[in-house]
């Protein structure tokens, strides 16, 4: 596993962890096999992006890591329809984390 991941995966497990405590969910068990399973294909369509608003990233999250998991035929996804998904639940705070390991990463070019 690379540094990069590694310290993606903590930050986001830490981050997931304090949100999920906080709100003491009720809503059934949240499911972080998307995120986590597919984390490095995440960490692409994050570098491949790089917009300020999250509409482009859940696109291609949806046609890339979505379309593989429990979505089916027509889009939909249970997990997701039940707020169960912590890849949707917490899209926002996952870009934003990806993005920020991203722009600190000593080992990938600097972009303006």
């Amino acid at each position: 596993m690379s540094t990069l991941r590694s310290r993606i995966e903590q930050r986001l497990r830490e981050r997931i962890e304090a949100a999920e405590a906080a709100k003491a969910c009720a809503g059934g068990k949240l499911d972080l096999g998307p995120l986590f399973g597919r984390l490095d294909d995440l960490i692409a369509v994050v570098e491949g992006i790089r917009d300020y608003s999250v509409e482009p990233y859940m696109e291609r999250v949806r046609e890339v890591i979505c379309a593989t998991c429990r979505q089916d035929a027509s889009g939909r996804c249970v997990t997701r329809d039940a707020d169960r998904c912590g890849l949707e639940r917490y899209f926002d705070l996952i870009v934003a984390v990806v993005e920020n390991e991203l722009k600190h990463d000593p080992g990938l070019p600097q972009t303006a």
